[in-house]
């Protein structure tokens, strides 16, 4: 028999009254209601806080496939196949309302919190009933593991077991809310790999699909559909644009086609893939479908999917790959301004001018240059709008009083956000 390996954690017993809970109302159950993540405390034991997130993952699944037994799948029903001596098992497998879900270990990979966030995100979007996290030093109770049910606006949403045991009653919060610390402390994490009927289902006629329904009940209805999808209107040459959606039936899911299809109706870039499964993310064929390549034209993104019972066209968008704009060239240049001419030694110099540019104006300069070419007096001041007044910001810091007797250069200089240019330069003199 196959050495399995076990995961150990310790969590700290919780004891509460046993409140009841009435609101199990299977026929019109949300996967997000409270109901389905709590736990009554004659249905916990010490260091089952990992036990009952995949608990709470399984019954989502069973609820998204329409299951109305999902409140049978309890920490007792699933101990046996989960955990041995306590501990959960890396993989295992849970059969209920003839369906048997086959759960499996991974480790995370994102190195710093926003990776693990999006980590989070991209595995929220493969399994919509949501993952167990866990780590050693997860939480304030030190090992913990929760179910992750989704991600907005950047902020995870866990149900976790201590808010949601005997006299509690939560039901999914924002991380911050929980009993965990950063995402990162979490190591890994378990998901439901595999819908497949299960042992006590009987299997459906020849040529009838296996569909995830209950128990004995097979519908002959396809229900194949795409949700979240994202179709393009008009794509920028060179430009990405990232495919998402989330195919679904109630029959496996056999071949989808991904394609970009040009004006002449043929396919000049497409991606085929066997799922065999319930549902299928659009994410996994979104690095093969490169709309960069594209040169411009009018063009259709077409998917095409395929089940146990019938093949549909689920998109079909037409699209526009429009050449880049050329970038407007700057316009800095400098109005209503002065120059010296002749200065006595000693005397000041009023400078003015205003600076205007149709892009973004970051630093305005003012150089003397002696006879040699030898920068003597040099201020900037920086900027951030598109237009710079001379005198608001340089005038002060050039002191036309300390310069001697002699020729000299007068010098404005302007950088916007496209250049580098000297708007003025000319010679006096200081007598």
């Amino acid at each position: 028999m196959k050495k399995r390996i076990l995961t150990l954690f310790i969590a700290i017993a919780v004891v509460f009254t046993a409140v009841p809970y009435t609101s199990f109302a299977a026929s019109k159950i949300s996967i997000n209601d409270k109901a389905v993540v709590y736990t009554p405390s004659s249905d916990y034991r010490s260091g089952d806080c990992i036990l009952t997130s995949s608990r709470n993952m399984i019954r989502r699944a069973a609820i998204l496939r329409g299951s109305k037994a999902w409140s049978k799948i309890t920490n007792a029903t699933l101990r046996k196949d989960a955990t041995i001596f306590g501990l959960l098992w890396h993989n295992f497998s849970h059969t209920t309302d003839g369906l048997c879900y086959s759960v499996s270990m991974k480790k995370f990979t994102g190195k710093t919190e926003k990776e693990r966030i999006r980590e989070f995100e991209r595995l929220i979007k493969e399994h919509p009933e949501g993952i167990v996290v866990w780590g050693a030093r997860s939480s304030i109770f030190g090992q913990h593991g929760v179910l992750l049910t989704g991600v907005k606006n950047g902020v995870p949403y866990v149900a976790d077991s201590a808010n949601n045991l005997g006299r509690y009653n939560h039901g999914i919060e924002p991380w911050s809310k929980s009993t965990m610390y950063s995402p990162l402390r979490c190591t890994q994490y378990w998901y439901i790999k595999s819908v497949s009927l299960g042992k006590g289902r009987k299997a459906p006629a020849k040529g009838k699909p296996l569909a995830p329904t209950s128990a004995g009940n097979v519908n002959t209805a396809s229900t194949l559909k795409i949700s979240d999808a994202s179709k393009p209107s008009s794509v920028t040459v060179g430009n990405g644009f990232v495919l998402t959606g989330v195919i679904e039936s109630n029959y496996r899911i056999k071949a989808v086609t991904a394609s970009i299809v040009n004006s002449k109706g043929k396919a000049v870039i497409q991606q085929y893939v066997k799922p065999n499964s319930w549902n299928y993310n659009l994410s996994g064929v979104d690095p093969k479908i490169r709309f960069g390549t594209l040169s411009a034209g009018t063009y259709r993104y077409k998917v095409v999917a395929s089940d146990e019972k019938k093949t549909a066209t689920l998109i079909d968008k037409t699209f526009k790959v429009v050449p880049k704009k050329a970038a407007a060239k700057s316009t800095l240049a400098i109005k209503s301004y002065n120059v010296p001419t002749k200065v006595k030694k000693g005397s000041p110099f009023y400078m003015k001018g205003i600076i205007t540019s149709n892009k973004t104006i970051t630093m305005g300069t003012c150089q003397i240059l002696n006879s040699k070419g030898k920068v003597v007096l040099s201020a900037g001041t920086s900027n951030n709008s598109k237009k710079y007044d001379i005198y608001k910001k340089l005038d002060t810091k050039i002191k036309f009083g300390k310069l001697a007797k002699g020729t000299y250069t007068y010098k404005i200089i302007a950088r916007d956000s496209s250049q580098t240019k000297t708007l003025v330069s000319r010679k006096f003199t200081v007598v």
